[in-house]
């Protein structure tokens, strides 16, 4: 089955903890392209990304809506949260030689130039170009494989400058704080700054999906029902981190399969991804 449009919006929507809806089409030159659109809201007033796959290449646009005005000052007025992750991501891609146009204004910009947070946004544009790409070779799943990964890349960094509040997540009510006064305060400010949807999407979209303690992906194991199945975790302990803390999500966050996760937060500090993996390793494999 090739590349759908279905498939990458569940993907992106799974990751980012904002619905969209997908479509595909050709463009005159006959170019294959795929489009996700957040499902719900008037298309005028938001945006497309839009993910053009060529040969060898991928490219990935931002494309606001008509009347996207007020969601383009928003963005531009993001926290400084979203800024660094905004910048982090993009600084991912160029990493690893992708090309990053960025527009604010009409005016070429460098993502990594603060001069672009000192003035009102009235228009924004953004685009990703990934060549010499093993794609379009007729292996359907890597095609795929690299479709999500730079198409999530790019809304990871729409992500981190919307006007999104996070989940409620009746952390009161949970039993694993009832009667643990001392440990509320941590269980708290984990969910906070882990299960953040800018920081997972972010952390994700730099790190994969495999865990970086034992390598699982769990869709390989599992196959397509746990597709994107992975939790993300925070490498320094929360009870190190004040209030005004500014996450990385390169170097603050990793992914971890639910084991490991569960395994890391066995103790207060946390084990470390070095500890997990010497615990693997200690372990004879069993057959």
């Amino acid at each position: 089955m090739s590349p759908d449009p279905r498939s990458l919006a569940e993907r992106i929507s799974a990751e980012t903890g904002l619905e969209f809806s997908g479509r595909e089409g050709r463009d005159s030159d006959g170019t294959r392209w795929l489009a996700l659109q957040p499902a719900g809201y008037p298309p005028g007033q938001t945006f497309t990304l839009r993910t053009l796959i060529g040969w060898r290449r991928l490219d990935v646009h931002f494309q606001p809506g008509n009347f996207a005005g007020d969601l383009m000052s928003a963005m531009g007025s993001a926290d400084e949260t979203g800024r660094r992750t905004f910048r982090t991501i993009l600084d991912v891609c160029r990493e690893e030689d992708a090309e990053v146009a960025l527009t604010i204004n009409g005016a070429n910009c460098l993502p990594d130039d603060s001069a672009i947070w000192e003035t009102g946004w009235r228009s924004f544009g953004l685009g990703v170009r990934k060549g010499m790409l093993a794609i379009n070779e007729g292996n359907v799943e890597e095609d795929m494989r690299q479709i999500e990964l730079w198409t999530s890349r790019v809304a990871a960094a729409v992500l981190a400058l919307l006007p999104l509040e996070v989940e409620d997540e009746g952390l009161e009510a949970s039993p694993e704080v009832i009667g643990l006064p001392e440990g509320a305060k941590v269980r708290v400010e984990t969910n906070r700054y882990e299960r953040d949807r800018r920081n997972r999407a972010a952390a994700l979209a730099i790190h994969g999906y495999s865990c970086k303690a034992c390598k699982l992906d769990m869709s390989e194991r599992y196959g397509a029902a746990a597709s994107g199945l992975i939790e993300v975790h925070h490498v320094t302990p929360v009870s190190q981190l004040g209030e005004d803390y500014i996450i990385d999500p390169r170097t603050d966050l990793v992914p971890l399969c639910p084991n490991c996760h569960s395994v890391s937060h066995r103790r207060t500090p946390p084990y470390s991804v070095d500890d997990l993996r010497e615990m693997l390793a200690s372990v004879p494999e069993t057959v």
